[in-house]
């Protein structure tokens, strides 16, 4: 009969590197995940944006799209800046929840620079963000200092609101 040998398997594997091999999949894991749920909630962001620039394109005759942002005020509208074939400056609102197209040219009122000196005039200090948007049936400049919104009317440059913490 043959003899039988006693076999004992040794890993190469200590218990330190198998540990170390579980930490890099655990974050390798949670890192993916992290940034999938990113990519997935800006979707309908960026989705929401290219149809903004399309209409823009199609519907107000913008040629040339300098800036899209987004207001979020009575009502959501996608804020698109640009120029047309003449070259003039426009300012097209496109509401999130209609069809009603809104288009100005920014020869018809104060431009950004001035807004955001209007808001310096009246205690902002500094300027994160400016959105043209519509407010009260008027269109305005929003402007973000801190933790204050500056509502200032596009037509005449009227300080509307201040509003903040």
């Amino acid at each position: 009969m043959a003899k039988m040998r006693n076999r004992t398997s040794k890993s190469s594997m200590t218990f330190g590197k198998q540990s170390l091999i579980g930490v890099f999949v655990l974050v390798s894991v949670i890192v993916f995940s992290i940034l999938y749920i990113l990519e997935v909630s800006a979707h309908p962001f960026l989705q929401g944006q290219q149809q903004a620039e399309q209409v823009a394109i199609q519907y107000a005759g913008i040629s040339s799209i300098s800036r899209i942002t987004r207001y979020n005020g009575e009502k959501s509208y996608y804020s698109v800046a640009g120029k047309n074939q003449a070259d003039e400056a426009l300012l097209v609102l496109i509401p999130e929840a209609s069809s009603n197209i809104l288009v100005f040219k920014a020869t018809d009122g104060i431009s950004q620079e001035e807004a955001e000196t209007i808001a310096a005039e009246n205690g902002a200090s500094e300027i994160d963000k400016v959105t043209f948007g519509y407010f009260n049936n008027q269109p305005i400049w929003e402007v973000k200092s801190g933790q204050t919104y500056y509502t200032i009317a596009f037509e005449d440059g009227a300080l509307l609101s201040k509003e903040g913490i």
